[in-house]
This record gives structure tokens, sequence and C-alpha cells, in this order.
């Protein structure tokens, strides 16, 4: 008799699953964006340093700069508005990006003549380690590797 009722539960649960499957998916993010004064300045940082790559020209003010492959997280879409239309600010942004050796990214940017690229931050309880930069136009980068370096 028991097994009978978790047989039924079971099956109960399979169907109710796909039936959630066939639900719309969720909300997701898309896209962030940023305020930049140079479009080729800040795509290049990205591109180099984070493995990203140039995206559409969707109008003369929105430049995208994506991932190469799916899954790796919402696409950047870079602002420069000299209209005032979008209000978005160069600098006022903070971007956290989770990479696989945050030390040599961030010597990458130093030996690049970036300034402000803080020392690392290794929080061991965690297996992390932070550090703080900025991309060209001020704007906040956190990069935070997970383990050891890859």
């Amino acid at each position: 008799m028991i097994r009978t009722l978790m047989a039924s539960a079971m099956v109960a649960a399979t169907i109710a699953g796909a039936a959630r499957a066939a639900e719309p998916a969720a909300a997701s993010m898309m896209s962030v964006k940023i305020g930049v004064a140079d479009f080729r300045k800040s795509t290049d940082f990205y591109v180099k340093y984070f493995g990203m790559k140039e995206g559409a020209k969707y109008n003369p003010a929105e430049q995208a700069v994506d991932w190469p492959g799916p899954g790796q997280g919402s696409n950047l879409i870079l602002v420069n508005d000299p209209t005032g239309h979008i209000k978005l600010t160069p600098g006022t942004a903070w971007l956290m990006f989770k990479v696989p050796d945050a030390k040599k990214t961030a010597k990458a940017m130093i030996d690049a003549g970036f300034k402000g690229v803080e020392p690392p931050t290794e929080m061991k309880q965690y297996q992390t380690i932070v550090i703080m930069a900025h991309d060209p136009d001020g704007n906040q980068i956190e990069m935070l590797q997970v383990g050891p370096a890859q």
C-alpha cells in the first residue's frame, strides 16, 4: 500500500513537472546598459580583458558588447548619447565579472597602464579572490575568481 502511494506521488510529481516545463520561461536579465565616453576604448577593454566580442550597433547612441557563447551572462550595451535623451553617465556603473584568474587579469590591466587596480583580497573561507579596478570610463569593475586559478 505504501509503495503504491509513493509510486502514485512520483507519477503525480512527474506529471506536474511536465506541466511546469510547458509554462513560459521565467524572466531573466538580458542586457546591462552603461554610460561610456568612447565606444572604441570601452569595447576594446571588455574584449581584451573579459573575452567579450563587439556586437551590434543598435543606433548612433548604443553599441553592444556580447559574450562569444550562450550562457555566460547578460551582454553589455555601451551608451554614448550626446543628445542627452538616454541619461547614463560614464563612470557610475558597478559591474562584477567572474574570471578564471583574477591576478592574471589584473596584471594585464596594470601592464597596459590602467590606474586604480587594487591588490587582491583573498577570502579563504569562500575560496575566492576579489580584485577591484575601473574601466576606461571609471565604471567600477569587480573581478571574482572562485577556486584556484584556471
